[in-house]
């Protein structure tokens, strides 16, 4: 995968992510389900590729970035959502700046799992419309969690449909 493809899935997801709606939708699906926002992105790129995921292709995406969002990305967030609260006795202003900080390193961190995710793009061609395609990735991924995903869940996913193919 060329450097380009993977810089192609980072700018899809920049591209879409301020779309409105798109990030509390994908927000919701990881504070309720569990759901890696990456992957929930990654089923969405690769639709929009062109390109079809299997179960296979959804359960190898996730075991290549598990270690990395376990071990990295979340202890990352978890810092950052706590020093949005403050943490005495650092004054609120240096830890609402070394929350900046974390919040961009969370990012960077977003950014090598997408890459590491866009190498695995198959080459299968994806039937039918992306918008289909997409939402076909994305019920096949979040059937995978421990939760099933209720009203809630799946008007978010929706809307994230709705935010990357109108």
């Amino acid at each position: 995968m060329s450097g380009d493809a993977k810089r192609g899935f980072w700018e899809f997801s920049l591209a879409h992510y301020g779309k409105p709606g798109l990030s509390p939708a994908v927000i919701g699906l990881q504070d309720r389900l569990g759901a890696d926002v990456n992957l929930l992105l990654y089923g969405c790129w690769a639709a929009a590729e062109g390109r079809a995921l299997g179960d296979a292709d959804i359960a190898r995406a996730e075991a290549t970035i598990q270690l990395w969002r376990e071990q990295v990305v979340e202890p990352l967030r978890a810092v950052r959502n706590r020093l949005k609260q403050g943490v005495a006795p650092v004054p609120t202003d240096a830890g609402m700046a070394l929350r900046k900080r974390v919040l961009e390193a969370e990012i960077a961190g977003e950014e090598l799992a997408q890459n590491a995710l866009a190498a695995l793009l198959p080459e299968a061609k994806a039937a039918g419309n992306a918008a289909a395609a997409a939402r076909h990735h994305i019920d096949r991924y979040l059937a995978r969690l421990a939760k099933p995903p209720g009203t809630e869940d799946q008007a978010a996913v929706e809307t994230l449909i709705r935010a990357c193919f109108g």
